[in-house]
């Protein structure tokens, strides 16, 4: 069965997702966002720890009962307990309820005139001649062709459209599996302050954290790229010295699971009739995962690319192209300087951690932290600090802002 789309099909109702096509939709673009669950941001797997400049930077609006928690501080931990801490006089960062952020970025696309279609799979995209023409969708256990324009995917991490279409996808050996809790309490901790912790016996490739709510409870988690995420998670709670006293009377509510790409962003995110954007195209911060802001800049872009095709009814890969070199200068550089961070830090042993944190202290790393301006393009940041002739302190400077 063939259906008469929109202009434009956004395939997943993710931030990302949504905000292409809010930004779509805003400039006369008819946008219809298709979402395999029947509730947008359900289930949720992410920490939803993002910086408040990024928040203001796209003037999201968000209503107070979004924010879970403001933070001010960090505490990073070697694996031997070594610690540094990085206090700011105000919020530099957030916790948000993801569910309730994803729904509202996608309530604001509705009301700029998107149209949302809940409790859809899209199968694959429909491709004639070489060009992405519409998508294949289930609904209902039916199998139906919806044709359209332009299509952004914005599926999400596991990126099987772009595979069921032959074009390249998201680095898998550089993927890390997540996992995540929600406990019911947490003891000895300060409110406005998240906790880090490195080492490879249970977060091989990435690290452990402690996000706490301001109810009390807490999102407790790590990814690793070895071992059982599950059974790391466990090691992690009751024989990490810090991590057990915290989560000694502590009850799990939720879990859930999620690889992460560290990998940097795919080698291609357009094609005819087709732009890719946010997790899909790996358009994640390789150092901590984190993807929200980076995705959201590059969604941005991608709605107002596709709006101009739209009224220029041009779809070809040549024009498409403009969001891929939009996209690269506004946040390539960055990606490339935290690629090569994550690098050297896969490359240290935990008595290396431990030296670098101590290392951390020594320094008085953390009053250079607190001029920190933007902690999610923090390229300009490197290049400000590379003058220092401490190069390991720069180093160490670029790695240690890049969790925020």
């Amino acid at each position: 069965m063939i259906l008469v789309s929109s202009d434009v099909v956004v395939v997943g109702a993710g931030p990302t997702g949504s905000f292409s096509a809010l930004q779509a939709a805003k400039l006369g673009a008819q946008v219809t966002i298709f979402e395999e669950h029947g509730k947008v941001g359900v289930p949720s797997h992410c920490t939803g720890h993002l910086s408040l400049a990024g928040i203001r930077r796209f003037d999201l609006r968000l209503p107070k009962n979004v924010f879970e928690n403001e933070i001010k501080s960090a505490v990073f931990y070697s694996p031997s307990g070594y610690r540094f801490v990085v206090r700011f006089a105000s919020p530099v960062t957030c916790v948000v309820n993801r569910a309730l952020f994803d729904q509202h970025l996608s309530n604001l696309a509705l009301k700029a005139g998107a149209k949302i279609v809940n409790n859809t799979y899209v199968d694959s995209l429909l491709i004639e001649k070489g060009t992405v023409r519409g998508i294949i969708f289930k609904k209902k256990k039916r199998t139906k062709k919806l044709v359209s324009k332009v299509v952004i995917d914005a599926e999400g991490v596991s990126s099987s459209l772009l595979k069921r279409a032959g074009l390249s996808s998201l680095n898998s050996r550089a993927t890390v599996n997540g996992v995540q809790a929600e406990v019911d309490k947490i003891n000895n901790i300060d409110n406005d302050t998240v906790e880090v912790f490195l080492s490879r016996n249970f977060a091989t490739g990435f690290f452990a954290w402690i996000v706490p709510r301001r109810d009390g409870t807490a999102k407790v988690g790590l990814g690793t790229e070895r071992g059982n995420p599950r059974e790391c998670l466990r090691h992690f709670v009751n024989h990490n010295p810090i991590a057990s006293q915290r989560l000694k009377r502590s009850h799990v509510t939720n879990i859930v699971y999620h690889p992460i790409s560290l990998g940097g962003p795919i080698p291609r995110t357009f094609y005819d009739g087709l732009l890719v954007v946010g997790d899909t195209a790996s358009q994640v911060k390789p150092t901590t995962g984190g993807g929200v802001v980076m995705g959201l800049a590059c969604a941005e872009i991608a709605g107002k690319v596709v709006a101009r095709a739209v009224r220029l009814k041009d779809f070809s890969a040549n024009f498409l192209a403009e969001y891929e070199r939009r996209w690269k200068k506004k946040i390539g550089f960055d990606m490339m300087a935290m690629k090569r961070l994550r690098t050297m830090l896969n490359s240290f042993s935990d008595k290396q951690l431990d030296q670098l944190i101590t290392l951390c202290t020594r320094l008085r790393l953390d009053e250079s932290l607190k001029t920190v301006r933007d902690v999610d393009f923090q390229g300009t940041s490197l290049i400000r600090i590379a003058k220092s002739p401490r190069i390991l302190a720069t180093a160490l400077y670029f790695l240690i802002a890049s969790f925020f």
